[in-house]
């Protein structure tokens, strides 16, 4: 029997956004409390990158792949980890990070999800204006020592600290449109990783697709152990 765990935050007036600066609205446009037919809305992104999201290619690079072009199986982990590394300011996480927790990481890993415990500052402002990021070291880091990994999912704002804005460029480059061929990491940011363990036995990633497909809002389940 599956025993299936939902990643991603629900979307919400109230979702935070990286640097404070954009916002979802969702009215109704039909109420059947009104004395209307049926119940319809109107959901209003000023951003498409908010909430749990992911980052394509085509978000860092203007020939870079989109989410509708990937093939079906690579939203597909059946090989999936998750690490903590605590941390409760806006550091960059980097290759002697990684190397703390890297035995417990499996070569064979296609799905590296990092916990860092940030999630409890969600609906503050130290969640956008002194999050974690992630050293553009570690795209070449994990293609080199963990060649089956596709994607990297984290329970903070985004892949850039915003403290470290311009490395955090680098590092979405280096994670998504790398040099010389080599393969491009997803990103997904923006996780709900409080409540899940470490047993887990493969998960979804559900994207919405999109024809300017640079990112946005994904749903991803996981199948826990029991």
């Amino acid at each position: 029997m599956r025993n299936n765990i939902c990643l991603s935050h629900i979307i919400s007036q109230s979702t935070p956004a990286y640097g404070n600066r954009d916002r979802v609205f969702i009215r109704d446009n039909s109420s059947i409390l009104k004395g209307e037919t049926a119940n319809s809305s109107c959901w209003i992104f000023s951003n498409n990158h908010i909430g749990t999201h992911i980052d394509s290619p085509r978000h860092f690079s203007a020939t870079g792949k989109k989410t509708h072009e990937f093939n079906f199986n690579d939203f597909f982990y059946d090989k999936v980890q998750l690490v903590d590394i605590s941390c409760d300011s806006g550091i960059l996480i980097s290759i002697g990070d990684i190397k703390k927790v890297e035995s417990v990481i499996p070569r064979d890993c296609e799905f590296l999800l990092i916990r860092t415990g940030y999630e409890k500052f969600r609906y503050i402002d130290k969640y956008w204006n002194d999050s974690p990021g992630l050293a553009a070291e570690l795209a070449d880091y994990f293609r080199e020592f963990y060649p089956d990994i596709r994607c990297v999912g984290f329970d903070f704002i985004s892949l850039t600290s915003w403290n470290f804005r311009p490395e955090g460029r680098i590092s979405h480059k280096a994670f998504l449109c790398p040099e010389n061929n080599a393969n491009a990491i997803l990103v997904i940011e923006d996780m709900a990783l409080q409540h899940i363990n470490n047993h887990i036995k493969s998960a979804v990633v559900a994207p919405v697709f999109v024809e300017d497909g640079n990112g946005g809002a994904v749903t991803v389940f996981a199948d826990i152990e029991n």
